[in-house]
């Protein structure tokens, strides 16, 4: 900034301004009220019932309809008509546009007229004038309670402020953004830390940024009735700002994240569902998220996300809450994860996704398909030679696994039962083995599936299953 900005920023007074402002929007919503109601007679809304309550977002962009109706009443012939309402809006943005950072930008200054700029937000840009900016100041208000109006314009403001007059806690404001994988499977309650720049959320602290369109779109039929708890997402925050130029144009740079993060966090989930032996499905990869409440405190009644990749969880159903998740599982998945970049995990990642991949399979032949794919990777971990893979694999996971001599034959016992199943599938059995015992066969080979993968990871193969 030169000296002259400088001096603007310090001499203005952000607390009166939030006072000034705040106390004109009360006023302002008493007196567009008939107005807007004159609106939506001419153009009924539909309104939106979720589980019998009504879900109908504020008329944000009816509201600056109306408002873009006053300002051009002059024009079409409306004055007399609009009077009451510019004699209140006018002044509301006159002091709106004293801000420096929008007062700097705005086309005519702080006078009554177009006051058109440029609204630059991470991948998009528009052009909104300050009526805009007072539609969303109502709509954010429209969603707090108490001193709502001050506290949607201080939001603003700290939207407004220049980088290096930002707090440094991001907890809540409406200053975060995130990269996500959005995921169905498990019911996470507290956020979970991977690593520096990645965490797993909780669903209601992902919440506010999606729209509610694109989650119902995503997420597997009734999640919602479960109030969407057994979501959650795979994030990296960042910070952003709105950037306000007099002009601009749709092809301005803009922010686009590279596919490690995706990978990475598909990566976790893969391991995240094999340590708890559950099914974790994506749903979808998003870039560019922002808190869907900044986008209408700007003006915009919807700002989409980056949907990159998105999957079909076909055969899962969201009325039941799928299982918490449980620190052991997290812990073992977290030790793991962390050793991706490993020549150890760089052996074993693709048995990691087959067995993830298993816990996912839906369909008539689910349930052989998966006791194939836990046969595959126990044969792929352990190094199978040609021949007599079911003595050698009964050997290999018991001297791996085994604490003593009475585990290492219960290991050979399941691993032994595991495999007459694995050959009734393959070999041209019959394939009617009752389904609880491909069940319990799934389940028993998969634990050892999983024991051994994590151990693999941690500790690499011993040097005398090379044959």
């Amino acid at each position: 900034m030169g000296q002259d900005a400088d001096m603007t920023v310090r001499d203005f007074d952000a607390g009166a301004w939030i006072d000034q402002l705040a106390a004109a929007l009360v006023q302002l919503e008493r007196v567009q009220e008939p107005y807007l109601q004159s609106y939506q007679q001419q153009r009924p809304r539909k309104l939106v019932i979720v589980n019998g309550k009504d879900e109908t977002p504020f008329p944000l962009d009816d509201l600056r309809m109306v408002y873009s109706s006053a300002r051009y009443s002059v024009r079409f012939g409306q004055e007399a008509e609009y009077a009451r309402l510019r004699s209140v809006l006018d002044p509301t943005r006159h002091i709106l546009l004293y801000h420096p950072e929008l007062e700097r930008v705005a086309v005519t200054g702080r006078n009554v007229g177009e006051n058109n700029f440029w609204l630059r937000m991470l991948t998009s840009g528009t052009s909104i004038s300050a009526g805009d900016l007072i539609a969303g100041l109502m709509a954010r208000a429209a969603e707090l309670s108490g001193d709502r109006f001050r506290v949607a314009v201080g939001e603003l403001n700290a939207l407004l402020l220049p980088e290096w007059e930002k707090p440094g806690d991001l907890s809540g404001k409406l200053d975060a953004g995130c990269d996500a994988l959005l995921f169905f499977g498990l019911t996470v309650s507290e956020r979970i830390d991977v690593e520096a720049g990645m965490a797993i959320l909780p669903f209601r602290e992902f919440r506010r940024f999606i729209e509610r369109e694109l989650l119902d779109e995503l997420a597997p039929p009734g999640a919602g009735t479960n109030d969407w708890r057994s979501l959650g997402a795979v994030v990296r925050p960042f910070r952003w700002r709105p950037r306000f130029r007099r002009e601009g144009s749709i092809n301005e740079p803009s922010r686009h994240p590279g596919d490690e993060f995706f990978v990475d966090a598909l990566t976790m989930l893969d391991l995240i569902a094999v340590s708890h032996e559950v099914p974790v499905v994506p749903l979808a990869c998003m870039s560019n998220c922002i808190d869907v409440s900044a986008a209408r405190l700007l003006g915009q009644s919807r700002f989409s996300a980056g949907v990159r990749s998105k999957w079909v969880a076909d055969g899962f159903s969201g009325f039941s809450e799928m299982p918490m998740v449980r620190s052991a599982g997290v812990d073992e998945a977290l030790e793991a994860f962390r050793n991706r970049r490993s020549a150890r995990y760089e052996q074993m990642a693709r048995f990691a996704a087959r067995l993830a991949e298993a816990l996912s399979r839906t369909g008539r032949f689910a349930m052989q398909d998966k006791i194939v794919d836990v046969a595959v990777t126990l044969e792929g971990m352990y190094e199978l030679p040609r021949r007599r893979k079911s003595y050698e694999l009964q050997k290999r996971v018991a001297s791996f696994l085994g604490t003593d001599a009475i585990d290492q034959e219960r290991i050979k016992e399941t691993v032994r039962s595991f495999y007459q199943a694995r050959n009734e599938i393959v070999h041209g059995g019959s394939g009617v083995a009752a389904p609880f015992r491909k069940e319990a066969a799934f389940v028993a080979g998969f634990s050892l599936a999983r024991k051994s993968l994590f151990r693999l990871i941690r500790e690499g193969r011993p040097e005398d299953w090379k044959i």
